[in-house]
């Protein structure tokens, strides 16, 4: 029968095993997220917060919910993130100009300061976990990624 997921040794190959493929994918983006958050834990930040300051100062000043569909975060983890950027005075929420029901989040000086000092941090940890993939390999996983991320879930 071929309709049964392959048992034994190739149960776990995730060129042929599509749960392993997932349990791979899952640890190599845990390995990714402890060395980023490793190393900006100096500079009093998370990986998460690094994603919403580098969002804010590519897009921002922007909504919450333009925050939330950015980056694809939950909302309530969306609204601990900037509290805790809030708290560090790193961001801040205002009005929005177009609709004063609404806040727009925007950098800080001191964000665009802590900004930059984190990038010097997480450009040689990004090269050392992604700097030995040679071109053609970047640009397929890179392509790879975003075919999953914009995958629409079931």
């Amino acid at each position: 029968m071929h309709d049964k997921p392959p048992e034994g040794p190739a149960a776990a190959d995730p060129t042929t095993d599509d749960t392993a493929l997932g349990t791979l994918l899952a640890a190599a983006h845990q390995r990714c997220r402890q060395a980023f958050n490793s190393g900006l834990r100096a500079a009093g930040i998370e990986t998460r917060h690094f994603a919403v300051l580098r969002g804010l100062a590519q897009h921002g000043p922007v909504s919450q919910r333009e925050l939330i569909e950015m980056l694809d975060v939950d909302k309530s983890a969306m609204v601990r993130i900037i509290d805790e950027l809030e708290r560090q005075g790193l961001a801040e929420r205002r009005r929005a100009l177009h609709d004063r029901r609404a806040y727009a989040v925007r950098l800080t000086a001191e964000g665009e300061q802590r900004l930059a000092a984190v990038q010097e941090i997480a450009v040689p940890i990004g090269r050392e976990l992604f700097g030995w993939l040679a071109p053609k390999d970047r640009e397929r996983l890179v392509t790879t990624l975003r075919q999953l991320a914009d995958k629409p879930a079931r």
